[in-house]
């Protein structure tokens, strides 16, 4: 199995990067910490995985945010999937409901093969990402996002991700919410809480 076809799906699917959180009065912030469940499909391996995710961001300003997120992963045939991400991003206000995103962003992924009576093999890589999306609330307490993201590895290629989500804020702090990335290598979903701790 070519382990950098493997890597650069994985990457690719965007299982890491910036969610978009919710804030109390109708408003839309960009700080928050996020845990979720996350499932994978590769289609042209066919291979499937699960695992959690850890996302954060911090709005430093009204208009610049930055952010983090950790991805592991455990899959089919002993492989194990690991992504780091860390970045910056523009929020712009189109409407007070409306928001137009933009990031930049490193990457560094690692994936591990364990076999049984063998030697276990890993790669790692790492590279840039940016994308663009818009983020709204339909209303006070239920929000969607679209983005658009492009990846660069250094080993593994480039690839396009597209990725929508909701998110419902049960109170002005805590929302739970969905993601859904795919591509042409496969599709990405995660399931989570967020806590939103100021703007």
């Amino acid at each position: 199995m070519n382990k950098l076809t493997v890597l650069g799906a994985l990457t690719a699917l965007g299982v890491a990067g910036p969610a978009l959180a919710q804030a109390p009065q109708g408003g839309l912030s960009y700080s928050y910490v996020e845990l979720g469940y996350v499932n994978t499909e590769i289609d042209d391996a066919d291979i499937d995985g699960d695992g959690f995710a850890l996302k954060g961001s911090w709005g430093f300003t009204d208009r610049f945010h930055a952010f983090a997120s950790y991805a592991d992963l455990g899959f089919d045939f002993g492989i194990d999937s690991s992504q780091f991400e860390i970045g910056a991003g523009l929020n712009q206000a189109l409407t007070p409901k409306l928001d137009l995103v933009a990031t930049v962003s490193y990457l560094s992924a690692e994936v591990t093969a364990n076999v049984p009576g063998f030697r276990s093999l890993s790669i790692d890589d790492d590279g840039f990402g940016v994308g663009v999306g818009l983020r709204g609330l339909v209303t006070d307490q239920f929000e969607l996002n679209g983005k658009i993201d492009y990846v660069d590895f250094d080993n593994a290629g480039d690839d396009t991700t597209f990725t929508v989500g909701a998110r419902y804020s049960l109170t002005p702090a805590w929302a739970v919410g969905a993601d859904i990335n795919f591509n042409d290598d496969g599709n990405t979903w995660m399931i989570g809480g967020r806590y939103t701790f100021g703007r």
